[in-house]
């Protein structure tokens, strides 16, 4: 399995990061009136961008922040039956996410949900050493929301379900009347 990245926190941070942990690791011993606890709620949702969806309240444990992605022909080809997830979304998503023991070259067991919090059972997977895919499942999706190459373009969340552990996706998309790939530009450092 590749070795997860350890990120850079600079002193300014960690200090913010530690004062935020004391502060909620004295929750356990604060009564909130339901004001305040629905004040507390909505910052929270403000700093953190979590899919908003009726049906997963309280099952979206960790979570990513989003990524986007442009579908391509062999997203959506239902011989290939597989979505492609870019290498550095899934280093920044995906890989801070994973368990010790799970392995993506053997594929983990996902559940991805839509919109509509209809649930999709998947495999995550490195495929052929060098892509990594949602496969089995992800034609389904892709009917059911009648996906075009191009065209649509996937915005999605990687979450911990916070009663099974499990590791989920959450996808949405949307339609631009957009026919070309749209290429990703590297800024030179």
């Amino acid at each position: 399995m590749e070795q997860k990245k350890a990120k850079k926190i600079d002193h300014e941070e960690y200090k913010e990061i530690y004062g935020a942990a004391l502060c909620i690791s004295s929750f356990k011993h604060l009564i909130l009136s339901p004001e305040s606890a629905m004040n507390l709620q909505a910052s929270l949702q403000a700093t953190i961008d979590i899919p908003r969806v009726p049906s997963l309240n309280g099952l979206i444990g960790r979570c990513s922040q989003p990524f986007e992605k442009q579908l391509t022909e062999t997203d959506v080809n239902s011989k290939q039956c597989r979505l492609s997830i870019n290498k550095v979304d899934v280093e920044n998503a995906v890989m801070p996410l994973l368990k010790e023991e799970e392995d993506v070259e053997k594929g983990i067991r996902v559940i991805v949900y839509d919109a509509n919090g209809k649930e999709y059972p998947m495999t995550f997977k490195l495929w052929a050493h060098k892509l990594h895919v949602l496969k089995e499942g992800w034609i389904e999706f892709c009917t059911d929301h009648a996906l075009l190459a191009h065209q649509d373009f996937l915005k999605l969340w990687v979450f911990r379900n916070l009663h099974t552990q499990d590791l989920c996706f959450f996808i949405t998309s949307r339609r631009l009347q957009e026919f070309q790939p749209i290429k990703k530009r590297r800024l030179n450092a």
